[in-house]
């Protein structure tokens, strides 16, 4: 088989599961990326490589011996590559790229104390290893023809130079869906991190962020540590050019469509009409993430209650939350931190004034998009944002975005939405409060606005844009 693509990530498009408690199921994941290339592997040969992720996945790893094999699932077709990294896998994931790589590009350390500067070389040493093992694979994968290799996030930071040495020809970009940050930032990891990193994404013909303020942040990091030349968004370093810009990444808005008109949305709708009992609607849709910043959300909702005391009663504040990394220590502490000022909410007004619900569950989740009065999309930075995206497409309410704006969906949603700096509690209870109290006229306007802009960029266009990109800057270098 002759690859024209060659996809890497942390997760694959598809995983694993005993419905039956018997025979291993595959399904299909969901979001942007698997969408698009999802739809681009079913026109065109490649190849998806990814690292088993839980016991199933190692399971099926084992099966196929970390070699490429076929797979159907939900009406599609992929080849994909499964490596089993064994005892690497924990550091590589919990320590590394959701603890040290997450936490710095979306500033999170909580200074002086962090980060500790100790017992981080080891774990490096794991992360490097998986990149290089998704490398290999990827350059066996490619072969010597010319397939264009599309490498995925946060994870992978230094496998494009380890695909660069070995196949210095291969149209290589590298997508990173986190934020990126400040040189003084980035230099609170340990020196041979922050070195490795940068050298790593720079080997990328292309380096996409989903922002122009993270690809700004990148090419002064560029500049300030390694002493690269920049000019416009090209960055040049050892004699080799890497084109540092942005895309567009939109809602699957056809899926999110055909998801919304199914039996179990109208069901959970009318469960959520029957929850709701005339009030009216402030809605959150997270994972619960530091950078989410759900803490401060749920406080500003305590402050609108208290200066606002027309909304007691009236307001119904639904938090749906995925709990999310909770074999990494700050996240469960920030998880209890969060359930305890929700406790402290119901206490002061209420037990029905909020509702933090920790389960997966689509249906209901588009049934809040399409009932919102109000969305709150207050991360304190994050790299796209999709949930700001998806509940206005869904939205049959003239709701009303409240958005950070260092969200990565600010760029495109923040002239509809009411904008709020996401450390000021009193200024995001404030706008609750706006959002609350708008005029039908206002709601209807805005609404409309955040529907036309959140429809751009649909994850199809999304890929072709970087692809189109990819081969005009490869025909430039050859």
């Amino acid at each position: 088989m002759t690859n024209e693509l060659v996809v890497a990530s942390n997760r694959g498009p598809v995983g694993w599961s005993r419905p039956d408690g018997s025979e291993l199921v595959p399904s299909r994941g969901a979001g942007g990326l698997v969408t698009a290339m999802s739809d681009a592997l079913q026109r065109e040969s490649g190849t998806w490589v990814s690292v088993a992720l839980d016991d199933d996945d190692r399971e099926v790893a084992a099966e196929h011996a970390g070699g490429p094999f076929d797979v159907e699932a939900e009406g599609a077709r992929y080849r994909l590559r499964l490596l089993d990294v064994g005892d690497d896998f924990g550091p590589y994931y919990n320590e590394v790229s959701n603890r040290l790589l997450w936490f710095t590009v979306h500033e999170l350390w909580g200074a002086p104390y962090e980060p500790a500067g100790v017992g981080w070389s080891g774990d490096w040493e794991a992360y490097r290893s998986v990149n290089r093992r998704v490398a290999e694979a990827v350059v066996e994968e490619a072969g010597r023809g010319g397939p264009e290799v599309l490498l995925q996030d946060y994870h992978l930071c230094t496998a494009p130079r380890l695909v660069r040495d070995a196949l210095p020809d291969a149209p290589l970009l590298h997508y990173v869906h986190t934020p990126w940050t400040q040189p003084s930032y980035l230099q609170r990891l340990p020196d041979a991190m922050v070195d490795a990193v940068l050298r790593g994404l720079l080997a990328a013909d292309v380096l996409a962020f989903s922002s122009p303020l993270w690809c700004r942040a990148f090419r002064r990091c560029a500049e300030d540590i390694l002493g690269a030349a920049t000019d416009g968004d090209t960055v040049e370093f050892e004699d080799h050019r890497t084109v540092v810009t942005d895309f567009v990444l939109g809602a699957d808005q056809d899926s999110l469509e055909q998801t919304a008109r199914s039996d179990e949305v109208a069901a959970a709708g009318r469960r959520l009409h029957d929850e709701l009992d005339g009030r009216r609607l402030v809605l959150r849709v997270d994972r619960t993430d530091l950078s989410k910043n759900i803490l401060r959300g749920l406080r500003s909702f305590e402050m609108l209650l208290e200066r606002h005391p027309e909304h007691r009663g009236a307001v119904w504040h639904l938090a749906q939350l995925n709990p999310s990394r909770q074999d990494v220590p700050e996240y469960r502490d920030y998880l209890q931190a969060c359930v305890e000022v929700a406790e402290r909410i119901r206490e002061r007004f209420g037990e029905s004034a909020v509702t933090l619900s920790m389960e997966s569950d689509f249906p209901r989740v588009a049934a809040g998009f399409r009932r919102s009065d109000v969305l709150l999309v207050n991360p304190v930075v994050d790299g796209t944002n999709l949930v700001a995206k998806e509940g206005p497409l869904l939205n049959a309410n003239d709701g009303v975005l409240v958005l950070s704006r260092t969200a990565g969906a600010a760029d495109l949603l923040g002239e509809a939405a009411l904008c709020v700096n996401p450390y000021d509690v009193e200024q995001t209870a404030e706008a609750l409060h706006a959002a609350l109290t708008m005029d039908t006229g206002e709601r209807a306007d805005r609404a409309r606005a955040l529907r036309e802009a959140a429809g751009r960029g649909s994850p199809g266009d999304w890929l072709y844009a970087q692809r189109e990109l990819l081969r005009a800057t490869v025909a430039r270098r050859r």
